[in-house]
C-alpha cells in the first residue's frame, strides 16, 4: 500500500550508495584536501561513445575557514591562506565502483608554494567556436575556478592534457559564479567574495564565440549594493540573474538585447529587497520545473555574516511564473507549509535543486553540524581563538577541527548533517535525508547531477574526511504493487 502514497515515489535514503573513497584518494587528501564537491557535469564529448560525470573539488576549506576566522579576529594578510590546488574528476564505473581518474590538476598550472586557486566552482556544456577546426561551433565542457583570479577553461574531450585556457577574470576577490547560454551568446556572472571594505557591484560579461569576452553590465544593475551576480539561467527568451546584497537583499532581474547581436541591454527587475525576507542575501541555484523557475536563497558566510550580522536563519525557495509574479515556496507564509530552511534555521543555504525521474530535488547547507561541536567544545574553541596562531598551518586547522568534531554526539544540541528534500510538484516536500546521509560531518550537499544511467548523483562538503560521492536509483517497480494500482484506476 505504500506505492499508493505520493512521498513514497521518488529516492529515499536507502536507495543511495557511497561511489568514491572519501576525498577520492588517500594519498591525495592527505595532500591536497578534497573538501568539496565543488561543480559536477555529465559530460559526452562530440563522436564519444561514453559520456562520463565530472566533479571539480574545492580545497581545504577547512583550513581556509580556519585561517579566515584568525585574520578576522587577530588580523592578517589573507594572499597568505593555506591554499591547495583542486582538480577534476572523472567517474569511471567501467574500472571499478569507486574509481575516479584525475582529467584536470591545477598542480600542473600553478607552482608549489605560489598555489592561488581553491577551486572549481562551476562546470556546464556550452556550444562554442572551435579553434581547432574548420567546423562553426563544438560542445565543449567549460569550467570556472574560485581564488585569487577566476579562470575560465573548457575541454572538447574532457580528457587529462586537453584543455584550453578561454579568460581569466583578474579582480582581486573576483570569482565568476555561473555560465548561460542564450541564442548563441555565453554570459558570465561575476560576484565579488571578499568581506570587509565594500567590494564592486557584480558584473555580467558576454561572449558571441565563447573565447572572447566583454562586460555589458558592472554596476551591479544600478545598485551598488548588489555585490556579485549570483547565478544566471535562460527562461522564456530572457537571462534571469539573482544577486548578492546583504544590506537590502538580494535582487533578481532579467535582462535581453534590445535587438539580435546588440550589446545595448534592456534589464527588468523581477524581484526585490530578497523576497521574503530582506535577510535573503544571496538568490542562487536557479532551475526550471514544469515551466516555472526556482531560485533558492542564501545567508552568507557559512549561515553567519560578519559585515551585515545576519545571523541563524534558514534558506527559502521562491518560484517565478510565466507573467514574473513569484510566490513563497520554502519561508515566511510558504505554499509548502514549510518555514524557511525546512523547518530547521540551520539549513542556511539552498545550496542545489536538481530534476531527477520527475521529481525535483534540493539540497542544503546545515550548519547543525558546526553549531553542534562548538557548542559541545565551546570552552576550548573559545581559548583557541584567545591565542593568536603563528600561521594556519595545517596542522593548526587540524587541532581547530578536533575542537568542533571531537564529540560522539552531534545531535545533542543541533539537526546536524545537510539535508536533501524531494518534490513531485514544487509545493509538497517529503526529506530524502536530513543527517548528511547518516554522517553529519557531511555537512552539505554542494551539488546534485541526473544522469542518463539513471542516478542522481550528489556530492557532499567535508571537511573532515572528505568530499563523498553518492548516487540514488529507485528499485524497480513491484509488479504486485503496479497490478494493484491499475486495478484501482
Amino acid at each position: 500500500m505504500c506505492a499508493l502514497l505520493p512521498q513514497c515515489g521518488g529516492l529515499t535514503q536507502e536507495d543511495f550508495e557511497q561511489v568514491n573513497v572519501d576525498g577520492f584518494e588517500a594519498a591525495d587528501q592527505q595532500v591536497d584536501h578534497n573538501d568539496y564537491a565543488y561543480s559536477m557535469e555529465y559530460f559526452k564529448a562530440d563522436g564519444a561513445g561514453e559520456g562520463y560525470l565530472y566533479v571539480g573539488t574545492c580545497n581545504n576549506m577547512g583550513g581556509l575557514i580556519g585561517f579566515y576566522a584568525q585574520v578576522l579576529m587577530n588580523g592578517g594578510d589573507i594572499l597568505d591562506a593555506p591554499i591547495c590546488p583542486p582538480e577534476i574528476r572523472r567517474y569511471r564505473p567501467d574500472l571499478g565502483p569507486t574509481e575516479w581518474e584525475t582529467v584536470f590538476d591545477y598542480r600542473d598550472v600553478e607552482d608549489e608554494g605560489s598555489f592561488k586557486t581553491i577551486g572549481i566552482r562551476f562546470m556546464t556544456i556550452l556550444q562554442a567556436a572551435d579553434t581547432e577546426k574548420d567546423a562553426p561551433s563544438s560542445r565543449f565542457l567549460y569550467a570556472a575556478t574560485q581564488g585569487e583570479d577566476s579562470v575560465l577553461w573548457r575541454s572538447k574531450t574532457g580528457n587529462y592534457g586537453e584543455w584550453e585556457h578561454v579568460f581569466t577574470f583578474d579582480q582581486l576577490g573576483g570569482s565568476i559564479r555561473w555560465a548561460e547560454q542564450l541564442d548563441g551568446r555565453i554570459y558570465l556572472a561575476v560576484a565579488y567574495d571578499s568581506f570587509g571594505e565594500a567590494p564592486p557591484p557584480g558584473e555580467i560579461w558576454i561572449s558571441d564565440d565563447g573565447l572572447n569576452f566583454r562586460p555589458i553590465m558592472q554596476n551591479g544593475f544600478g545598485d551598488p549594493n548588489n555585490r556579485g551576480v549570483q547565478a544566471l539561467i535562460a527562461y522564456q527568451g530572457w537571462i534571469y540573474a539573482g544577486t548578492k546584497n546583504d544590506i537590502d537583499g538580494f535582487d533578481i532581474w532579467k535582462l535581453r538585447p534590445v535587438a539580435p547581436g546588440s550589446d545595448d541591454y534592456e534589464y527588468v527587475r523581477v524581484v526585490s529587497g530578497g523576497g521574503p525576507s530582506a535577510h535573503n542575501e544571496n538568490a542562487g541555484m536557479p532551475i526550471l520545473f514544469q515551466d516555472k523557475l526556482y531560485f533558492g536563497t542564501q545567508l552568507y558566510i557559512a549561515g553567519f555574516n560578519p559585515s551585515s550580522g545576519n545571523a541563524f536563519e534558514g534558506c527559502d525557495i521562491i518560484r517565478i511564473n510565466e507573467d514574473d509574479s513569484w510566490e513563497t515556496v520554502v519561508g515566511p507564509q510558504s505554499i509548502s507549509g514549510y518555514a524557511s530552511g525546512f523547518n530547521h534555521f540551520t539549513n542556511s543555504y539552498l545550496w542545489w535543486m536538481e530534476e531527477h525521474d520527475g521529481w525535483l530535488y534540493a539540497s542544503t547547507f546545515d550548519q547543525g553540524t558546526l553549531l553542534s561541536g562548538l557548542l559541545s567544545n565551546l570552552e576550548g574553541v573559545i581559548a583557541f581563538f584567545q591565542k593568536p596562531q603563528e600561521k594556519s598551518t595545517i596542522e593548526t586547522v587540524s587541532r581547530l577541527l578536533n575542537l568542533f568534531f571531537d564529540t560522539e554526539d552531534f545531535y545533542r544540541f543541533t539537526h546536524a548533517g545537510g539535508d536533501i528534500f524531494k518534490s513531485p510538484d514544487g509545493v509538497k516536500w517529503y526529506p530524502v535525508t536530513m543527517d548528511g546521509m547518516g554522517d553529519p560531518r557531511n555537512y552539505g550537499w554542494r551539488t546534485m547531477k541526473s544522469c542518463p544511467d539513471g542516478y542522481l548523483y550528489v556530492g557532499s562538503t567535508n571537511t573532515t574526511t572528505g568530499t563523498e560521492i553518492w548516487r540514488g536509483k529507485a528499485p524497480e517497480p513491484d509488479k504486485s504493487a503496479a497490478q494493484l494500482l491499475q486495478q484501482l484506476d
